[in-house]
């Protein structure tokens, strides 16, 4: 069951970023990626997130968003944990 679920949320990720990268191509074609670009990400080393942006938003963003993923993570480590 474990074994499972963890394929599906490896496949899932392999999905998202093959989704974002032909929305990407999509919008460069069309001509929309013209002006400015945003970016940023994060790095998870153990408990230290590492994060990385071009503005002061998109490290917010990515913050916010690192955040729900470690309670999301904890989350499920301690349902794991009770069952």
């Amino acid at each position: 069951m474990l074994w499972t679920i963890g394929l599906l949320l490896i496949l899932m990720g392999f999905l998202l970023a093959l989704i974002g990268i032909i929305i990407t191509i999509i919008s460069g074609i069309k001509g929309r990626a013209e002006g400015e670009v945003k970016a940023g990400g994060v790095i998870l080393i153990g408990p230290i997130p590492i994060i990385l942006g071009t503005d002061k938003e998109v490290v917010k963003w990515a913050l916010i968003f690192t955040i729900f993923i470690i309670l999301l993570f904890l989350a499920l480590m301690i349902i794991m944990w009770w069952c």
